[in-house]
């Protein structure tokens, strides 16, 4: 009998997503923090779905937490699915009764089979917002003045008595004028929806009330440090993790695999955005060509990226996997 690992029952789900015609955005979590289920589903109708996923050989108990997980789910999304090897789903399907869960079946042959649809969630508190990009957001920033705004968010915090937002807004304005000696005002409000967007994407802070959250307090007392390394590490990771640049750089490890080497940079640049739509990374109506335009820049800038180089007749960038498994392990 055939053993599971976690990752195979996850990229068995995965697929078996992508394949749905109604599905627009597949995308797959790192399991840091709470709710990040194993797979995010995003259908046309912006209906969303949760997935947890379990492998072969767990204990009982694991089985059971992780129909909890998906019980959980229902407040944040549409629907929520329960994932585990055929073996094991029919010694413990009969414990899992609860009928708003679905269930899906993955057979040895990674074969995925719909034992249980879900039915939609009717106890939704803080429902996922539906997106166009299942990756993080990304436009200019550099991985130090990411501190500098987690900086300016805190003191601003730290200084007022009741929640004032625009104050919060004005202070990394503040910031951001002080660091690129803009002088005018005209590009205030695209910076602060990117810089939002990112410090979401990153899962740094809470935008409901700029709450730093584990990882940007974490960012924040290493980035004051004299020492960078700790910082700049610790950013690679919530760049690879949180906001699922690990699957970008997988994708262009297999395209570099698949290609001798690329013509020019756009060469690149198209053929990574046309896998990364095909492979639902994101929406169709998605710029994906301008996001590429800013997301080499910070791979390079966090030593995950190596400059554009000569490859044969042909040029490239390569993955420096040895900084990327140090540090995702």
């Amino acid at each position: 009998m055939q053993i599971l690992e976690h990752e195979e029952v996850v990229d068995a789900v995965t697929n078996w997503f992508k394949a749905n015609r109604d599905v627009v955005l597949v995308t797959k979590g790192y399991g840091r923090g709470f709710p990040n289920p194993d797979v995010t589903v995003q259908f046309r109708q912006d209906k969303i779905a949760f997935v947890e996923c379990k492998p072969s050989d767990a204990s009982g108990r694991e089985y059971m937490t992780g129909l909890g997980q998906s019980i959980a789910y229902l407040i944040y999304a549409d629907f929520s699915y329960l994932a585990m090897p055929e073996k094991e789903l029919n010694v413990y399907q009969k414990y899992f009764w609860v009928n708003e869960i679905g269930l899906l079946s993955v057979k040895e042959n990674l074969e995925v089979q719909l034992i249980r649809p879900p039915i939609e969630s009717k106890v939704i508190l803080k429902r996922e917002e539906p997106r166009v990009r299942g990756y993080g957001y990304y436009r200019d920033l550099r991985p130090l003045e990411i501190y500098e705004i987690l900086k300016a968010i805190q003191v601003e915090k730290t200084r007022q008595r009741r929640l004032d937002k625009d104050g919060i807004e004005e202070a990394i304005w503040r910031r951001i004028l002080e660091m690129r000696n803009i002088q005018s005002q005209r590009q205030r409000n695209a910076w602060i929806l990117n810089i939002k967007l990112l410090l979401r994407d990153l899962q740094l802070v809470n935008l409901d009330d700029y709450s730093l959250t584990e990882y940007g307090f974490r960012l924040l007392q290493l980035g004051a440090l004299p020492d960078q390394k700790p910082y700049l590490d610790e950013l690679a990771r919530c760049f690879l993790l949180n906001a699922n640049y690990l699957d970008i750089i997988t994708l262009i490890q297999k395209l570099n695999d698949e290609h001798i080497g690329f013509s020019s940079v756009q060469d690149f640049k198209e053929k990574l955005a046309k896998a990364m739509i095909e492979e639902k990374m994101a929406t169709e109506r998605t710029d994906v060509i301008r996001d590429l335009q800013d997301i080499p820049r910070i791979l390079k800038d966090l030593g995950i990226l190596t400059d554009w180089k000569k490859y044969g007749l042909n040029y490239r960038y390569n993955i420096n996997w040895k900084r990327v498994l140090s540090l995702i392990r």
